[in-house]
C-alpha cells in the first residue's frame, strides 16, 4: 500500500479553530491541526492561504498555532 501524502488531499489551509464541512471532510485543514508537511506546503504556495494571516510574517502564523 503506497502511503498518502497529507498535502495531496488538502487543498486548503483555513483559521486555527476553523470547524467548516471542508475541514471536517478533510479538504481544509485548520491551521491549529496541520501537520509539518502541510504548513511547508502553505508556506511553498502549494496549498492555498485561506487563515487570514500574512504568511510572510512568520511571528503570527507560529502564534496562531
Amino acid at each position: 500500500m503506497t502511503a498518502i501524502n497529507s498535502d495531496e488531499i488538502v487543498s486548503t489551509i483555513d483559521p486555527a479553530g476553523c470547524n467548516c464541512d471542508d475541514c471536517l471532510r478533510g479538504v481544509s485543514v485548520p491551521l491549529h491541526r496541520a501537520d509539518a508537511g502541510q504548513l511547508n506546503a502553505l508556506l511553498d504556495g502549494r496549498l492555498a492561504n485561506a487563515t487570514g494571516l500574512d504568511l510572510s510574517d512568520i511571528e503570527a502564523v507560529l502564534d496562531a498555532l
